[in-house]
């Protein structure tokens, strides 16, 4: 074989592949965040439009990455105050399905009474926020679904929620779980989840940080090597906590030091770990049957609470700066809602490394690519924005309907935005095209408060193909999309077009149509029958989303 072919084979080979080296977080994007949309008191009784300006910043930004988002009211202990949480997801080729191991990052969006809202959580949601930038600039698309959520109601309030936690409990009770179990799947086999909560406070200067009862904490099983450390080093906050439970949390803790050492600071800031001896702390602390569940209860108190609580075996890690415990310009307790923290060079290095260092436990558990085949060549050239296909989908043998497909837009990135429709009905859709396996994967873009729990289970997925100078999508509705009714639905379709952007209709030669849709229908009848004997006559009952009281 000549240079030249060589040469030219090698440059096929670059042009067909999209270059996957993952991005840092930009300080500036952080600095900008904090700056603009985190820094007021976020209190549902002394500020509740600084909360609703800061949830609808999160809803509009996720939407704008290509996620797929909810935001939606949640019952609280007063129905005065309904709790509002925002969820977005990022699918992968196995979401949808009992293979999917999804990974969580979350943060929370409500501040205490009259205080500043930049470190406790303003940087929480900033690091969410960019880790979604990052997540959703990728093209090469992750095996497992990455989920980013900002829960309302962490802070306890006897106005609202006692106790804490209340809406990453509604999380984990009716989204996680259902999710899980409407696939066959279990809960404890999620990736991970990693809990953001004050994530901003680098303070290098000696005594700065506080022991919370040091005298018992030195003596509390799991905490003698942290406290070493911090003794040893003249009590400086300087270092970021990563709370864990060995028993369960271990695989994920050890994914997040690895990928802390690998990332280069020039503070070289150092992970201090509590240990949580007791994979039932939870049990533990509402018992009050150990010596030192203050101890453990001032350190989990947090939206990792509700992770641990709910399932025992679920991996969670909680990563914070100790809140309070540490020292600031102006004592927390003092504080009103316009002293917030200041953005020094160092703290902001701080976040960044903490941001950075999530994404990439994020990327690591989702199992996602370093290179894969570029979305754009990998896709036939007729598919863009403005390309409409046309077809059927069938319900059943003698159940066939005719259906549109017309293409919003087609990004570098492999985002697509879309609409399926016929004269009655309408759903926009987004999602990612593989352009390793071909398929384009599309979720349920319009998401509202009533209908996120069919939304959440359904998924459009198929083969997207080149036919002699048009474009065939073929494959599978799954879920509860509403197509045929209520319920779970297992409908193919064929979807096709000859002529390409904004062409005349279909024109595809009628028997080789005739065989995809047979082969199609074979497949589906039979996953159909599969599902019945796995589900027997079982329904979901389950919400996946309480319908509580809407917010004004």
């Amino acid at each position: 074989m000549s240079r030249t072919v060589l040469a030219a084979f090698a440059l096929v080979l670059m042009t067909a592949y999209t270059d996957a080296s993952f991005p840092e977080s930009a300080i500036e994007n952080l600095r900008k965040l904090l700056t603009d949309q985190f820094s007021t008191d976020r209190h549902h009784i002394t500020n509740p439009g600084g909360k609703r300006a800061a949830l609808g910043f999160l809803n509009q930004t996720f939407r704008s990455y290509g996620l797929q988002t909810w935001i939606y009211d949640f019952p609280s202990e007063n129905s005065q105050y309904p709790g509002t949480n925002i969820v977005a997801m990022w699918p992968g080729r196995n979401t949808g399905t009992a293979l999917d191991r999804p990974v969580v990052l979350t943060a929370s969006v409500d501040t205490g009474n009259d205080k500043p809202g930049r470190d406790d959580n303003g940087s929480g949601m900033a690091a969410v926020v960019e880790s979604a930038r990052l997540i959703s600039s990728q093209t090469c698309v992750q095996d497992h679904t990455i989920f980013f959520g900002v829960f309302d109601f962490e802070e306890r309030s006897d106005s609202a929620c006692v106790n804490g936690a209340c809406g990453s409990m509604e999380f984990v009770k009716n989204i996680m779980q259902p999710y899980v179990s409407a696939y066959g799947g279990e809960v404890s086999k999620y990736g991970g989840i990693i809990v953001l909560d004050a994530v901003l406070n680098y303070n290098n200067t000696e005594m700065a940080q506080s022991l919370l009862n040091e005298t018992v904490f030195k003596e509390t099983p799991g905490m003698a090597d942290v406290y070493n450390h911090i003794k040893a080093d003249n009590y400086r906050g300087n270092f970021i906590s990563a709370i864990y439970r060995p028993a369960a949390d271990s695989a994920l803790h050890d994914a997040f030091n690895k990928k802390w050492s690998e990332s280069v600071d020039a503070l070289q800031i150092r992970v201090e770990s509590p240990i949580i001896p007791h994979k039932n702390i939870t049990s533990i602390i509402e018992k009050q049957s150990s010596p030192f569940w203050q101890v453990y209860q001032q350190l989990i108190l947090h939206d990792v609470y509700s992770f641990w609580k709910m399932v025992e075996d679920m991996p969670a890690i909680f990563v914070t700066d100790t809140g309070f415990a540490r020292g600031r310009e102006k004592d927390y307790f003092q504080c009103g809602p316009d002293d917030n923290m200041q953005l020094t060079g160092d703290r902001l290095l701080f976040l960044k490394k903490i941001t950075d260092v999530s994404t990439a436990v994020l990327r690591d558990k989702a199992g996602t690519r370093e290179e894969c085949r570029d979305p754009t060549t990998e896709a036939p050239a007729n598919f863009e924005g403005g390309l409409e296909l046309h077809g059927e989908l069938t319900m059943g043998a003698s159940d066939r309907r005719s259906y549109s497909f017309l293409v919003s837009s087609f990004s570098s990135s492999g985002i697509v935005h879309a609409m399926l429709s016929n004269s009655t009905w309408s759903k926009a859709l987004t999602g990612r095209y593989d352009g390793d396996t071909h398929r384009l994967l599309l979720r349920p873009k319009a998401v509202v408060a009533n209908d996120a729990f069919d939304t959440l289970l359904c998924g459009m997925t198929g083969n997207l193909d080149k036919l002699s100078d048009g474009v065939l999508y073929s494959g599978q509705l799954t879920g509860r999309c509403g197509i045929s009714g209520s319920g779970q639905e297992h409908i193919t379709f064929v979807l096709y077009s000859e002529q390409g952007a904004l062409g005349g209709g279909p024109s595809l030669a009628l028997p080789v149509i005739l065989s995809l849709l047979s082969s199609v229908l074979v497949s589906a009848m039979s996953a159909w029958c599969y599902y019945k004997r796995k589900h027997s006559d079982q329904e979901l009952k389950t919400p996946i989303l309480s319908k509580g009281p809407q917010s004004a």
